[in-house]
């Protein structure tokens, strides 16, 4: 093989290994890859897994992620960083049922896996299960109780603070927030950021304008935004929790023949495809950085997997930012 390449055995190795990454030459990977199509060429990967105990392979359990809205971001960052390191990831979805989570996560470990991401479908609180002790783990838009493994979440307090600060900075003081009952990470550092806003800007606290309602889907915010519209004194602008709650409140807007934005600004949270930019006017709102935090998860477990042949990771905060993402939903309020 190295000599059907015209290169040393080591170059052959980095490279069908996937470990050429500056360290090999973008001409000498080309005549390797070239050479291995010729001669049909295929290491035997479980082989050098049995020589190794490494298979260049990363297990991902989840719970719902598989199944969400928001799965499709956060696998591409993963996938992304896991296939130009040459690593495959391997998607196991237990529906949040414990005994097809253990034995999916026993399973892999017979099977080599090198480290493992634990994936929730939103930022939540979890205890890590027993039979991911002694492996390398991530965890990947949850946190441990325990604090036994690292993990990346969402910057939900700063997300939800600068979409308030915007609803200020475009002149409104009568800002109105809907969330929900649910007891979430989410729900209480969007709220504790929409209340500390008001504060910061000398604008007084409305009890009347926090809706809590049951669910975080559009018929509740729908209802929210009724509660809201039927006040005496309305609020000129309405923050929602999620993008679904904001697509309800539109609707419950449109009915009392008022639009958006000239008579009320509505400024949702998640940036869900087909709902954010499907709105008209186009709704403004928070990004969740589901790609960033995949990526940053399997980046954060290959540099603790094999550090010297990992890329290097610039920043070790678990926290990722939440863009605001500015659309038309927004004006400042009639005067």
């Amino acid at each position: 093989m190295a000599e059907a390449a015209g290169v040393s055995s080591a170059t052959v190795s980095l490279v069908l290994n996937g470990r050429s990454v500056g360290r090999v030459s973008a001409d000498l990977v080309s005549r390797v890859e070239d050479a291995a199509d010729r001669l049909n060429y295929r290491p035997n990967l479980v082989a050098r897994s049995l020589r190794t105990h490494e298979s260049k392979t990363i297990g991902i359990i989840s719970n719902d992620v598989a199944t969400t809205t928001f799965a499709s971001a956060m696998l591409s960052g993963a996938q992304e960083v896991a296939w130009r390191n040459g690593w495959l990831l391997l998607l196991v979805n237990s529906n949040g049922e414990d005994a097809m989570e253990k034995a999916a996560i026993r399973s892999l470990v017979q099977r080599n896996v090198d480290g493992f991401i634990y994936a929730t479908m939103y930022n939540q609180e979890i205890q890590a299960p027993d039979s991911l002790k002694g492996q390398k783990v991530i965890l990947l838009d949850c946190v441990d109780v325990n604090k036994q493994h690292e993990s990346v979440v969402p910057n939900e307090y700063q997300g939800a603070t600068d979409a308030v600060q915007y609803l200020v900075n475009q002149g409104h003081t009568q800002i109105a927030y809907i969330g929900t009952k649910e007891n979430t990470i989410a729900g209480r550092e969007r709220l504790k950021a929409y209340r500390n806003v008001l504060k910061a800007n000398k604008i007084e606290f409305n009890p009347e304008y926090v809706v809590e309602v049951s669910n975080a889907n559009s018929i509740d915010g729908y209802a929210g935004a009724q509660k809201l519209l039927a006040l005496k004194t309305r609020p000129t602008a309405i923050f929602c929790y999620t993008d679904r709650m904001a697509m309800g409140a539109y609707e419950a807007i449109a009915e009392a023949k008022l639009s958006i934005p000239q008579d009320i600004s509505v400024v949702g949270f998640d940036n869900q495809l087909n709902i954010a930019d499907a709105l008209r006017p186009p709704l403004t709102t928070v990004q969740l950085p589901h790609f960033e935090m995949g990526a940053w998860a399997v980046t954060r477990l290959l540099e603790a997997i094999d550090p010297e042949n990992s890329e290097p990771l610039k920043d070790h905060g678990q926290v990722i930012a939440c863009p605001l993402v500015i659309r038309d939903s927004v004006a400042p309020p009639r005067k």
